[in-house]
């Protein structure tokens, strides 16, 4: 027979064993238990980058419609009826009119057709502003203003400083926010007298503000991001190209005291 302290310490050794088997075991198990749930979290962030690419698809498609949809409303009520009108024109002059009559028609015509080519490049630099290619979006924006305070609307001042300028596509996103903006301020500030246009880099980041003196709207109206809960065409535009940006949107407004929109573009560091 076994002595006693031989049959204890077997006992104890089958024992630091089944325990250290067990370790093992309950490690294996945790190992594949994290493993699983890392996959899990892995592919649950791969289907949200899907959907989050989706929706940024689905957004810029919608975008481009909007543009598309405004440009043919550009085309059809603006150079349509401007070139209409000169057809009846040059109708008139081939039927039999009176000699003291044709000069004036004539002018008429000149008239109507230097509007229509003026109303073309305006069409064709919304579709492309051939200045950003060319100068880039300092110059751009100041062409932008320059333009837009032909309509008489708006006192717009533009102030520029832009020392490291960025790579041409977000330079046409940064463009088309403007655009966008100074759009809308046009068209919906009422009452309004001014608008300040400001870009101005530091480092880094780069600024964009819009800013008018319109009737502005309560706060309350805004949703719990700070924009407004019920977004337009227009806005949803702007969202987009913010995004593609990787950039910080706010605006700021209250009943009386305008609309202040801000646009601050972070530069990685090289």
């Amino acid at each position: 027979m076994d002595a006693p302290a031989e049959v204890e310490f077997g006992q104890l050794l089958l024992t630091g064993i089944g325990l250290m088997l067990l370790a093992a075991g309950a490690l294996v198990l945790f190992v594949v238990t994290y493993q699983k749930r890392l996959l899990q979290q892995q592919l649950r962030l791969r289907a949200a980058e899907a959907e989050y690419q989706q929706q940024l698809l689905a957004a810029v498609i919608e975008a481009q419609e909007h543009e598309r949809e405004r440009i043919g409303r550009d085309l059809h009520d603006g150079i349509g009826s401007t070139i209409a009108t000169a057809k009846m024109l040059v109708n008139r002059l081939e039927a039999d009119q009176p000699t003291d009559n044709r000069p004036e028609l004539f002018g008429m015509v000149k008239e109507i057709m230097s509007t229509a080519v003026h109303d073309v490049r305006s069409i064709s630099h919304s579709l492309f502003p051939a200045v950003l290619a060319r100068y880039g979006l300092a110059d751009a924006l100041q062409h932008l203003v320059d333009v837009s305070n032909e309509t008489g609307t708006l006192d717009i001042e533009l102030e520029v400083d832009y020392p490291q300028p960025l790579a041409l596509a977000q330079e046409l996103a940064l463009y088309r926010i403007c655009q966008e903006l100074i759009h809308n301020a046009l068209k919906h500030a009422h009452g309004a007298t001014r608008l300040d246009v400001l870009l101005r880099q530091r480092g880094p980041l780069l600024t964009l503000v819009v800013e008018d003196d319109g009737p502005g709207f309560d706060l309350t109206h805004l949703g719990t991001d700070g924009q407004p809960a019920t977004k337009g065409a227009g806005l949803r535009s702007i969202d987009v190209r913010v995004q593609l940006l990787q950039a910080r949107l706010r605006q700021q407004s209250a009943p009386g005291q305008g609309l202040r929109t801000v646009v601050e573009v972070t530069s990685p560091s090289t």
